[in-house]
């Protein structure tokens, strides 16, 4: 995913300020479980774009919605996607040695803590909601159901393995839906979250899950015509079905139907509608340096 995190820093500031508190060090003596912090954090705050959570907290800017109801949902967001890095990272996954230009947390720590690392992450995503929303308890369980749906088997989880499976031959569908689940489901969720925290209308909340889901979608074809390579080809990016053409055509909708659905938050919506144009801004250099 493309860096543009320069125009977020302020929002970016409060999700890894959040971050650093909640993994503090520990007030026990056993070393071993500090070691694992460490390998939590070593993961966790290493520099990155914090895209999720940053997205939850401008959906809540748009809907006027105070961000420190936003902050908890968007820092378990952050926990789920850094838990999947560190597993995706791992020698049965990807066996990727290296992220973000330092060494992957199996290579840093071993494989075995970076597992409990990464099984941490996922586990104190949900214990953080518990606690952070137990005097909504309605809410919490709906961010709960929200973020369980788009990180486990009906998300995320399912995507992973979608992508994994080498004896599958992807359709249009297939792999619209590879993408949907596997980058999409937690960036739908973010946005879905916001609305959930603030308590909007359901056609409000219908409406931002939607912005969620078409942004996703546009991320990774955007990618997937950043990275294409017509020599070597992957066999899980959209041009290979349908072209650079046809792929461009399809980004240029999902960002019209993104810009449109945040179109009558008029200046509270600029950040999101800014974010919609990146990925089709992005895709028009490429042709343009082509």
């Amino acid at each position: 995913m493309a860096d543009m995190s320069h125009l977020f820093a302020e929002k970016i500031v409060l999700v890894e300020d959040a971050a650093k508190k909640y993994f503090s060090s520990p007030e026990i003596s056993s070393q071993s479980i500090k070691r694992l912090y460490e390998s939590i954090n070593y993961s966790l705050l290493s520099p990155g774009k914090r895209f999720r959570p940053v997205l939850s907290l401008l959906v809540a800017e748009a809907l006027e919605i105070d961000l420190k109801q936003v902050i908890p949902f968007g820092l378990s967001l952050e926990f789920i996607h850094t838990y999947s890095l560190i597993h995706d990272d791992l020698p049965c996954m990807d066996d990727d040695n290296e992220r973000r230009g330092r060494p992957t947390n199996h290579i840093q720590y071993g494989e075995a803590i970076a597992l409990l690392a990464g099984d941490s992450l996922l586990t104190e995503a949900f214990l953080n909601l518990s606690r952070s929303y137990s005097s909504r308890p309605e809410i919490a369980c709906q961010l709960v159901e929200c973020l369980g749906r788009a990180s486990g088997v009906e998300g995320m989880i399912a995507g992973q393995m979608m992508d994994i499976d080498d004896s599958q031959d992807f359709s249009k569908d297939q792999m619209e839906l590879l993408h949907k689940l596997k980058t999409g489901a937690l960036i739908t969720a973010a946005s879905e979250g916001a609305a959930i925290c603030g308590q909007v209308s359901d056609v409000m909340k219908k409406n931002m899950t939607r912005f969620g889901e078409c942004l996703g979608l546009a991320f990774q074809l955007a990618d997937d015509i950043d990275d294409y390579d017509e020599k070597n080809p992957e066999p899980t990016n959209m041009v290979n079905l349908l072209g650079l053409s046809k792929t461009s055509k399809y980004l240029q909708e999902l960002t019209q139907e993104s810009i449109e659905i945040v179109g009558s938050f008029g200046e509270k919506g600029r950040a999101l509608r800014e974010i919609a144009q990146f990925n089709q801004d992005r895709v028009n250099q490429f042709f343009n340096e082509g």
